[in-house]
Parts: C-alpha cells; sequence; structure tokens
C-alpha cells in the first residue's frame, strides 16, 4: 500500500536523525514555535509562513484533510468550501480534534504531533513520541487525554505502541498490545476507553486491543471474524467501535463485549477504488472519507451517510498539487 511505503521510507530517512532528537528531549514538549528542533537537517515548521486560513473561517465548524505532500487542507463545514492551508509538515498523517475545537497533527517521519486552535495558522504546542514513530491521534473527550498510536519503534522500527498525554502534556507514558506489533489507529469511545487496531509480525490480518478507561495495560479483542488486511481508522460511532477495511472499501461496526468483538454491521464506500489506506470522521450523520476513484489514488474528499454507506452524498477534488491524501477530522467552531 502506497501510504505504508510512504510511511517505511520516510522512517528509514528519518532514523539517521533519532540521535539528535532524543538529546532534545527535555527541551520539546511544549515547545513554542521559536524554540523547535530540527529533524534531519529540516525545522519542523520550515515551511509554516505560507500557511493561511480565510478570515472568518474560525467562527464556524471547520474540516481538515492531511496530505502527503506536507500540507493539511482546511475547508468549511458542511459547505466544503476550501478556506485555508497548513504547511511545513514533513508528512502529515492522521487527525484528530478536541471538544474545544483544538486540532491535532500527527507527523509521522518528524516524530511530532502538532496542536493548533481552531481556525489558527500556527501549532500552540509541539509534543514528540520518544523511540517511536506516530499515525494516528484521539482526544479523551472525559479527560482531554491524547493518545496516539506509533507505527512503530525509532530507530529500530521494531515493535510500537500507543502513547499516552495527560490533558495533552507532558513526556507520555507509552502502552503495547501483546496481540500485535504494528499499530494504526487508536480511538476514544464516550466513556474513556480507548481502542486501538494494527497488525501482528509477519502479517496483515485486522488486530484489535483496548486500553479501559483509567487502565494500565492494553488488552487484545479477540474478532470473531476475520476482517480482511491493512485495518484503517477506529472510532467511536456513539453505539459502536467503527473500524476500516482500507482494502475492501468496508467499514465495521464492532460491538466489544469483554474482550470479544463481533460485527454488528457493515458499510460500504460506493465509488472508492483506491484499495489506500485513509482515515475517516465520523460527524454525527456524515462520515468523511478521502478516498479515489482510480487505483492507488486518494486526491477526493466524499461525504457518505453514517451508517448507510452506499452513494456518497457529495464529492470534492483536492487542490491542484494534492499528492496522497490521508486523514481527516472536523472541528466544531465557537458560533
Amino acid at each position: 500500500m502506497d501510504r505504508l511505503r510512504f510511511v517505511r521510507g520516510a522512517l528509514g530517512a528519518a532514523a539517521a536523525a533519532s540521535m539528535l532528537v532524543a538529546c532534545a528531549a527535555s527541551q520539546l514538549s511544549g515547545a513554542t514555535p521559536a524554540s523547535l528542533p530540527t529533524v534531519a537537517g529540516t525545522s519542523v515548521l520550515s515551511a509554516s509562513m505560507r500557511s493561511w486560513i480565510s478570515s472568518g473561517a474560525q467562527n464556524g465548524d471547520l474540516l481538515y484533510v492531511s496530505d502527503a505532500n506536507g500540507a493539511v487542507y482546511v475547508y468549511s463545514y458542511p459547505a466544503a468550501k476550501l478556506v485555508g492551508t497548513l504547511t511545513g509538515f514533513k508528512g502529515p498523517a492522521g487527525l484528530c480534534s478536541d471538544r474545544a475545537g483544538n486540532v491535532y497533527v500527527v507527523d509521522t517521519p518528524a516524530v511530532a504531533v502538532l496542536k493548533y486552535a481552531h481556525g489558527g495558522k500556527k501549532p500552540i504546542e509541539v509534543l514528540h513520541v520518544y523511540g517511536y514513530y506516530p499515525q494516528g491521534c484521539s482526544v479523551d473527550a472525559t479527560t482531554g487525554d491524547l493518545a496516539v498510536a506509533n507505527y512503530a519503534s525509532n530507530p529500530q522500527l521494531g515493535p510500537g505502541s500507543v502513547t499516552i498525554f495527560r490533558k495533552g502534556r507532558g513526556m507520555g507514558t507509552s502502552y503495547q498490545a501483546s496481540n500485535f506489533n504494528e499499530y494504526f489507529f487508536c480511538g476514544f469511545d464516550a466513556k474513556g476507553n480507548l481502542f486501538v487496531d494494527g497488525t501482528n509480525a509477519g502479517t496483515t490480518q485486522t488486530e484489535l486491543a483496548e486500553l479501559p478507561h483509567g487502565g494500565a495495560s492494553l488488552t487484545g479483542i479477540t474478532l470473531k471474524q476475520n476482517l480482511g488486511p491493512f485495518p484503517g481508522a477506529v472510532q467511536w460511532d456513539g453505539k459502536y467501535v467503527a473500524l476500516e477495511d482500507a482494502t475492501t472499501n468496508a467499514l465495521y461496526r464492532i460491538k466489544v463485549t469483554g474482550s470479544n468483538g463481533t460485527v454488528a454491521g457493515t458499510l460500504r464506500f460506493k465509488g472508492d477504488r483506491s484499495s489506500l489506506l485513509a482515515q475517516f470522521w465520523i460527524a454525527g450523520s456524515t462520515i468523511v472519507v478521502p478516498y479515489g476513484v482510480v487505483k492507488r489514488t486518494v486526491r477526493k474528499i466524499g461525504f457518505w451517510p453514517y451508517p448507510a454507506g452506499g452513494a456518497a452524498a457529495k464529492s470534492i477534488q483536492a487542490p491542484t498539487g494534492a499528492s496522497e491524501l490521508f486523514g481527516s477530522t472536523v472541528s466544531v467552531g465557537k458560533n
């Protein structure tokens, strides 16, 4: 899959700089833009001056979509009009947002998670996951904790982890599951339980684990049916754990009971032929998914009815120059 090749290639390039980054560990958490370190000789915010946001855009809800070319596009929501672009990233991957409208951008090769205020052009905080390469994120609405799913360890590309930043600050605490070693995405439910997906060594089979609210370890969840290779995004939809199968353009609604997971429903994205990994975002009765109409291309953003699926209710083309869309999140405005 192209995105996984991008991640693995970027990790190799960034590995040489891992010791430099680690030496600056005590300075990074909560760093201001002026004090950010360099990774592989390039500032994390090297092109941030090119970022722009339309005046007044912050007054409404906003849709953020990441692109592997180093940009995050900002749209009005649900109108889907382009109102801004954030730049300066090495390779933005997963996106998530909190109840206050803050948006978190996971920049995998920069081993960084950048926090933006709703409608903001520059990050207000930067977190680094030392020893790992981050891929996806989620915010606990009950506590404000930030969870980051780390694809692999740094620099050996060994087992990944999930790191929890209490209140979205500090150095974070990492957890690992025994049933898999590559971690893709994570999502909190309404009670603060965290669900994370991934694959085990030498396989592409979907695995799922849970970190209970207040718990100290990840517990594997036994899925009652094989969900296919390459798991995608994970998000709580209000009733079930929504988990994507990236290669079949399907989303499974999983009922978790104890350590068991049962598929309660399946959603199909008609028209998505990309067969590539993309992170969806559920916003009420709509699910937003970066997708493509031809194989191995993700340059469109689709708006499907949730949980019905089927044909997209609306679709927009990414801006000219877009490379490979990946993550999405809807940030709620104050008005």
